[in-house]
């Protein structure tokens, strides 16, 4: 039955609250020093700057030498997901600069009384720690949201139609579900401690959410159960995944305390990645036209919702999701 499509209501008005945002922030950001290209740079060089960079090309070599599944490094996943990585550079670190300023600027102004002042006896330590781990959390509970909320998810679903994960998955989403975690600032609005983190804190969190997508099957040995590894990540990805397990970006903590972490045995064999049924257009897929033409299509999928009879519209693969699905 051919398909045919309609407006995602939902997906808008995520949109149009990612606009606001950004639009506050641009508001904000044009009247500092430096005006906003100051700030995109600055964020650039902890998303994605030389440290970030050379983590990606130090796992593309471990990749080779011990992949978890082995695959041409040309293989098509890999390529568009290059795409993306350009696509993150030029989009996104732009859109996520501006979201953050715009949220930040919006919630302090919506609550002034947020942030708690006196905390000049606690040392800063202390502070770089608990916002780090507040942080982590904050991550965690944008991730449920992202998996749980089906306007969401129709955004986040296309960082999981990969089919061929590697470092560069990373970098395969949608520019506007950064809009959903930019709860990860509210400890430091609260804590006032926006400018107490140490850059290589920052970048080091970065990095440490970027590696678990790696083609490698290391679990971190005696940290297996306490930082997100590759192959704990990876069962994350499960094609066939029923529950939304291992949601930690950086801290597998609160998937324990949710009974949601489920850790790979040593020496099994990988699990298939991706959306069953493949309801995004992906680049494994025969037939799916050119790069470009296809990355196009991904990125304006979450907007349009397709109907057809029995047609899955790639919900994530949990229960009480599905009944909401086309949100």
């Amino acid at each position: 039955m051919s398909l045919r499509q309609s407006i995602a209501p939902a997906s808008w008005a995520f949109v149009a609250g990612s606009m606001f945002l950004f639009w506050r922030g641009w508001l904000a950001l044009s009247g500092a020093p430096g005006g906003v290209g100051h700030a995109v740079l600055a964020e650039g060089l902890v998303l994605v700057g030389p440290a970030v960079l050379v983590l990606v090309a130090l796992t593309l070599v471990a990749e080779r030498i011990w992949p978890a599944v082995d695959r041409p490094l040309t293989a098509p996943g890999h390529l568009q997901d290059s795409a993306y990585l350009a696509v993150y550079v030029v989009l996104a670190v732009p859109i996520v600069t501006l979201l953050g300023t715009g949220f930040a600027v919006t919630l302090l102004h919506a609550a002034p009384w947020l942030t708690i002042h006196p905390l000049s006896a606690v040392p800063r330590w202390t502070l770089v720690v608990a916002v780090v781990v507040l942080m982590d959390a904050c991550n965690w509970f944008a991730h449920y949201v992202n998996h749980h909320v089906a306007s969401c998810w129709r955004f986040h679903a296309l960082h999981h139609s990969q089919e061929e994960m590697s470092i560069l998955t990373s970098f395969r989403a949608h520019p506007l579900v950064h809009a959903s975690f930019q709860i990860a600032a509210v400890p430091l609005l609260i804590l006032g401690t926006s400018s107490a983190v140490p850059l290589p804190v920052l970048v080091g969190y970065v990095l440490l959410s970027t590696l678990p997508h790696a083609n490698v099957d290391w679990d971190f040995g005696p940290l297996r159960k306490v930082i997100v590894s590759p192959a704990y990540h990876r069962l994350h990805h499960h094609r066939d995944d029923e529950r939304g397990v291992n949601l930690g970006t950086v801290l597998t903590l609160w998937d324990q305390l949710a009974g949601i972490a489920e850790f790979a045995e040593r020496g099994s064999v990988p699990v298939a990645t991706g959306i069953r049924g493949r309801p995004i257009p992906v680049e494994q897929a025969q037939n799916v036209g050119n790069p470009i033409g296809l990355l196009w299509h991904q990125l304006c999928e979450p907007l349009w919702r397709a109907k057809a009879a029995g047609q899955s519209t790639g919900q994530p693969n949990v229960t009480d999701v599905r009944a909401v699905a086309n949100g």
